[in-house]
């Protein structure tokens, strides 16, 4: 199971829907330092996830003040 939940095909699905997810997040109240990546997580078992964070201070103030990757999430609504 950890072979396929890490597998090249799944971790290509996940980054693309996590890019996805920062992208609408970037449209969104004129910050611009969304980022979204496929990573693998450590422990006993270890599989693939998403993360899609901010890279600067502004775009973590717009996102504290107007919950845009929540909304992002939510398909930008």
């Amino acid at each position: 199971m950890t072979e396929v939940l890490t597998s090249s095909g799944v971790l290509g699905e996940i980054d693309k829907q996590a890019k996805h997810v920062a992208s609408i997040a970037n449209g969104m109240h004129n910050a611009k330092g969304y980022v979204g990546d496929a990573i693998v997580g450590g422990g006993s078992k270890p599989r693939a996830h998403g993360m899609v964070k901010t890279t600067d201070l502004h775009t973590k103030r717009s996102n504290a003040k107007h919950n845009t990757l929540l909304k992002a999430l939510q398909g930008g609504g």
